[in-house]
């Protein structure tokens, strides 16, 4: 039986992630600061900011999906974000796959077909969020034990999603919603379901002997218009929206950055226009040849 320890399990993802490995065979460990009760998942209470007492050896799996998802521009966060990073490294010998971001491109621009080889962090991050994950992408091409891959996903999406569908509820007022261009950028999301079957198929390479030691991109491969996913996973809750000009919401969010309180998520973002603004497509070549990923839409 695998052994896989699931860093960061009280978040959405985390919690998707064990339940699926539980029902899959796997023996599972979560570590969080608060226990969410899977069935089936043994838990260890601990803030992984700090470095952990405790240690697994080469036969488990670590899977870091330890992360503090604010938006905003905090010094803190980065710091707790690498601090996580470096426990999770820690705390085994075994295999490592790690859980990024394509926010790790430069978000300033569209992302065409982009590939794993443009996150090269020559850029200005526009977010301490973006920033701390290359950060532990870095982290981890330097101090991996094991084996281990890197996993981008863009916008994860599933029906425990506690990160991008409450921000478009809050941006909504009076029934409507602003969109930069009208929405018409078009995104590859991740559905929680395609990036479960990459970490599966990412456990069965390490385990077989691949030592590729590399990142991957992980979306739906289906590149679909902001307005058109917005409406579809709001359902009878979708708002009307309306165009707003990208340079008249850049100037909003400048100004929103400039009045939020330190440490505190601005209620609009330059990250946040840049992510509804541009189109964000991702070239899985890598994922498909390597891994055998072939995502279900």
């Amino acid at each position: 039986m695998t052994k896989i320890l699931v860093t960061g399990v009280s978040g959405s993802l985390g919690s998707f992630l064990a339940q699926k490995l539980v029902a899959n065979g796997y023996e599972v460990v979560g570590v969080s600061r608060s226990n969410p009760g899977l069935e089936g998942v043994s838990h260890i209470s601990h803030d992984l900011t700090k470095p952990a007492d405790f240690h697994f050896g080469k036969e488990w799996t670590i899977l870091n999906c330890a992360a503090i998802t604010r938006d905003g521009l905090d010094p803190r966060l980065e710091n707790d974000n690498c601090a996580m990073t470096a426990t999770a490294l820690g705390i085994g010998t075994g295999h490592f796959i790690h859980v990024s971001s394509s926010s790790v491109y430069d978000l300033s621009k569209p992302s065409i077909a982009v590939n794993e080889d443009q996150a090269t962090g020559d850029y200005r991050f526009l977010n301490s969020y973006s920033s701390s994950k290359f950060a532990s992408e870095m982290q981890v091409r330097d101090g991996a034990r094991g084996r281990f891959m890197i996993l981008r996903p863009h916008a994860l999406i599933g029906p425990s999603d506690q990160t991008l569908a409450p921000r478009v509820r809050r941006a909504i007022r009076n029934g409507t919603l602003l969109l930069p261009g009208g929405g018409k950028a078009v995104h590859e999301f991740t559905s929680f379901e395609n990036f479960n079957s990459i970490v599966q198929l990412g456990i069965d390479a390490l385990n077989a002997g691949y030592a590729g030691n590399r990142a991957f991109n992980v979306s739906d491969g289906v590149a679909t218009p902001i307005r058109e996913a917005i409406r579809n996973g709001l359902g009878d809750e979708a708002p009307e929206i309306k165009s707003i000009p990208v340079d008249l919401a850049l100037a909003f969010a400048r100004l929103s950055e400039l009045v939020s309180k330190a440490g505190s998520e601005p209620r609009f973002s330059r990250y946040q226009l840049a992510q509804l603004a541009f189109d964000r497509t991702y070239d899985l070549t890598a994922a498909r040849s390597t891994l055998g990923y072939e995502p279900v839409t």
